[in-house]
């Protein structure tokens, strides 16, 4: 059994939660309820801090929070590696990375719906837009030359 990296909430509202980081999928927490953590907390912005599993290691990033982003009480400015034991805070809120040997589908363990950007709905509507501009300069154009 291989042991997962376990985001444990240890202060807060959300104490005693234990989240399990996958790799190559962004956890956002912030007070948005679409993040994969929420944080019911007016201390707390929409979108807080992202964290990461990447390399082995797990990367915490803040968001562009107005509060700030804490590893270990120091406030960090850009990603920055949270070893196991280490000691992430949001507000009043903490947490712990700890590595754990887990089974398949525990109960006690909350497995984070990654945040996906969604670019394609964007460019829909670019799209959308750029095609009805054509479909109505088109035949203006070719009714003006003639």
């Amino acid at each position: 059994m291989d042991r997962v990296p376990l985001l444990v909430s240890i202060e807060g509202p959300l104490a005693g939660n234990r989240y399990q980081i996958s790799p190559n999928e962004e956890i956002i927490i912030g007070r948005s309820e679409n993040c994969s953590i929420h944080v019911p907390d007016t201390e707390i912005s929409r979108q807080h801090a992202s964290v990461t599993l990447h390399n082995a290691g797990v990367w915490v990033q803040d968001a562009g929070s107005r509060n700030g982003v804490f590893i270990n009480e120091k406030r960090i400015v850009r990603a920055t590696e949270l070893k196991p034991g280490g000691r992430l805070r949001l507000g009043v809120h903490s947490f712990v990375l700890e590595l754990s040997e887990i089974e398949e589908g525990d109960p006690s363990v909350i497995r984070p719906t990654p945040v996906v950007n969604d670019t394609n709905g964007s460019a829909s509507l670019i799209l959308i837009v750029v095609g009805v501009v054509v479909g109505i300069a088109a035949p203006l154009f070719f009714y003006l030359w003639q």
